[in-house]
């Protein structure tokens, strides 16, 4: 009688070789293929049980050891006679030996009916034939260099066998060659589009260039090109229209078509020196319109003298710019109407003393002319027992006669 873990061992070794045995009872292919070897392994475990029931303990160890030594050599049998037979016929497919492909893989098969590999061979058997045929196709459009041809003929192929590499090899090759065959004759029509300035055309091509490949180097030189020729041709266009709102002496056009050309061309000299003559001129006619949009203030001496100022400052732009030098002579007409001297008719009561101040005296009249130039004084009037009158005029053409006298005893 052997001890209780021994007991338990065996135990454990008797429902191991059952499970064995059971799973390959259970597989009706293996079944199928060794019927005989399967049942004479299900009765060795009957015998098994029996043995173990009357106690004949080392007997049972020794039948179960058997028993999975002759169940492990099953298994690998029958793997290995489905596996043999695929492998060969692999090789045979592989060597276009259709025949015998054909005869091994279906002996794989008739061994193991569900072996994954055999099936999609048997797949490509299937169709082998018709797929041979558009081989022999292909090589006569690859003669005849049909490209077009050759890439419906390797669809075909890989339709009827998905498997196939090699039409897959191919048919990839064929769209690489007319990938880069599109990506040439798309660049050539960039560049002459670029030779005829038609930016827009080569925009276009560059654009469908990238769609096809994008990882070119050539996309980016001939990018390059496209820029520098729109800025240059924007530049071109700008002087030129520049020139034409210079002509008719529009310095606001002028001005907003240099800034907005200096955006995409900053050093371009032209635009820059547009720019600044323009800033020049329309500033000059604003300091200009300022002294003519209130002509009055010209009677003020200070006012006349920056007046003056403006006018030797604004000089020099007169040449390109009629309406500045318009500007100009209006403001020296004013000036020059300014400097003109003005009849003043001074009224009173003929026994006050009147003088201007800061100009000299008009003496003791009731009516006298005196000539003053345009601007504001401060008359005087005084007499004896009498309050010193002063009043502001400001002397301008046709203006009327000033009254002062004495009227406010002290």
């Amino acid at each position: 009688m052997p001890d209780e873990q021994a007991r338990k061992a065996l135990q454990q070794l008797l429902s191991d070789s059952s499970n064995q045995v059971n799973q390959l009872a259970a597989d009706p292919h293996l079944s199928a293929w060794q019927n005989a070897e399967v049942n004479a392994l299900q009765q060795s475990m009957q015998q098994a049980y029996r043995l173990y029931g009357q106690q004949l303990y080392s007997e049972t160890s020794i039948l179960l050891r058997d028993i999975q030594q002759q169940s492990s050599a099953l298994q690998q049998n029958y793997t290995q006679a489905y596996e043999t037979a695929y492998q060969t016929a692999s090789a045979a497919f592989t060597n276009t030996d259709l025949p015998a492909a054909q005869l091994n893989n279906s002996r794989a098969l008739a061994v193991n009916p569900l072996y994954a590999p055999a099936l999609q061979l048997q797949q490509r058997l299937d169709v082998a034939t018709q797929v041979q045929e558009l081989w022999q196709q292909v090589r006569v459009a690859q003669l005849e260099n049909n490209v077009s041809k050759q890439k419906t003929l390797l669809q075909q192929i890989r339709q009827l066998d998905p498997a196939d590499q090699q039409a897959a090899q191919r048919l990839a090759a064929l769209n690489q060659q007319a990938q880069q065959q599109s990506f040439a004759e798309v660049v050539a029509q960039a560049v002459a589009a670029l030779d005829q300035a038609d930016y827009a055309a080569a925009r276009q091509a560059l654009a469908r260039a990238r769609s096809i490949d994008s990882s070119r180097s050539e996309l980016v030189n001939l990018q390059r090109r496209l820029d520098s020729a729109e800025k240059a041709g924007a530049a071109a266009q700008a002087e030129q229209q520049i020139q034409v709102f210079i002509e008719v002496d529009e310095w606001p056009t002028v001005k907003m078509l240099a800034e907005n050309g200096l955006k995409l061309n900053a050093d371009n000299p032209v635009l820059q020196q547009a720019l600044q003559n323009a800033n020049q001129i329309i500033q000059a006619g604003q300091r200009l319109q300022s002294f003519l949009a209130s002509p009055q203030r010209l009677t003020d001496a200070n006012i006349r003298q920056r007046a003056n100022e403006a006018i030797t400052a604004v000089q020099p732009l007169t040449a390109q710019s009629a309406r500045l030098a318009q500007q100009l002579s209006q403001l020296q007409s004013l000036l020059q109407a300014q400097a003109q001297p003005v009849p003043v008719l001074v009224k009173s009561d003929g026994r006050t003393s009147i003088r201007v101040l800061g100009v000299g005296n008009v003496g003791e009249v009731k009516e006298k002319t005196i000539n003053l130039l345009p601007g504001t004084y401060q008359f005087e009037g005084s007499c004896k027992g009498y309050r010193t009158e002063i009043i502001s005029v400001e002397v301008r053409p046709a203006m009327p006669a000033v009254q002062l006298q004495c009227k406010t005893r002290i």
